[in-house]
């Protein structure tokens, strides 16, 4: 078992059979910031995640935004850690996953060596239970001045795997209040999406034209997406959706990070299957949760959001035509 973790679960005596459901679990924890060596305790601490996951029969566990390094990193930073789909500690995570027959939704820091170029992406892996890489997705709605200033945008929409027999899609961060991009992984069939993010409250504004300047933190916190976006967005395309966050601090030099720590899955009717709560806060948290579709009611017996949206057939309100 985890040191001073706290197991929250909504599961059944069996894990939901292949095609039926999926078993998912969600890390929220406080984690070091920036270095090889916290690489390097992340990667543990991963491996240590998985055998409680797979004491629970789970069939996927979440990580938070940018987990294998810490969200807060600087440029300098970026360029020493930062690996390819085939990295290294990337691999390492694979063999867990392997070892335990877990699979993993794995944020790291994505480089891609072309021409010469060097050219980061804020990335997320879906790792299957086999150890075998289902896609890598690269972010692309970035937040703000600071993502911007150290990733590229990402130039392919976001995907959907399976794991267990059931379709998997992933969102990152910022993109989990994009009403289209739920449509998008809804038509293509995914019937759980999951945010892995890094949000806080008050944070500190980057200045792009004049990076050495001062920096001052913002007058309104940022907004807590999983009060009213994410249980509607899970209520309107009738999918499971799931929010990982981190939790506590990261002190960097440039400032101070708190993290909400509002992990959070809902099912297809908007309803919190789980949700980290106040109390929570002070301990690494592990929430697992059986998504299964039959045990939640339809939406209607005559309305389908997807089926009956007719919007794309007035080509004068789509913008581009």
């Amino acid at each position: 078992m985890l040191k001073e973790v706290r197991i929250k679960s909504h599961i059944f005596n069996q894990p939901p059979a292949p095609g039926t459901g999926i078993r998912l679990a969600v890390f929220q924890a406080e984690r070091p910031v920036g270095t090889i060596e916290a690489v390097e305790e992340n990667l543990a601490e991963m491996g240590r995640v998985l055998e409680t996951a797979k004491g629970y029969q789970v069939h996927v566990v979440s990580f938070p935004e940018l987990y294998i390094t810490g969200y807060s990193i600087t440029p300098e930073q970026l360029e020493e850690l930062a690996e390819t789909p085939e990295g290294p500690i990337i691999s390492k995570a694979k063999e867990l996953a392997k070892k335990n027959g877990v699979g993993i939704i794995y944020p790291y820091p994505e480089v891609e060596e072309k021409d010469g170029q060097r050219t980061y992406y804020d990335s997320i892996a879906l790792i299957g239970q086999n150890g075998e890489l289902l896609f890598n997705y690269r972010k692309i709605h970035l937040y703000g001045a600071a993502e911007r200033k150290n990733y590229a945008f990402g130039n392919e929409l976001p995907k959907v795997a399976q794991i267990n027999g059931f379709n998997v899609g992933i969102l990152n961060c910022y993109e989990c209040e994009f009403p289209s991009l739920y449509k998008h992984l809804a038509q293509k069939g995914a019937q759980l999406v999951v945010g892995p993010t890094a949000a806080d409250g008050h944070f500190m504004l980057t200045n792009l034209d004049d990076p050495q300047g001062e920096r001052r933190p913002t007058q309104v916190s940022y907004p807590d997406s999983t009060k009213y976006i994410m249980p509607g967005m899970a209520s309107v395309f009738r999918m499971f959706v799931c929010y990982s966050n981190r939790r506590g601090w990261e002190n960097v030099a440039a400032g101070s990070w708190e993290y909400r720590g509002n992990s959070s899955i809902f099912g297809p009717e908007g309803e919190p299957l789980l949700k980290a709560e106040n109390e929570d806060q002070s301990v690494d948290l592990l929430l697992i949760a059986d998504c299964i579709p039959d045990n939640h009611l339809p939406f209607s017996p005559e309305g389908n959001h997807l089926d009956d949206d007719r919007i794309p057939q007035f080509e004068e309100l789509v913008p581009g035509k």
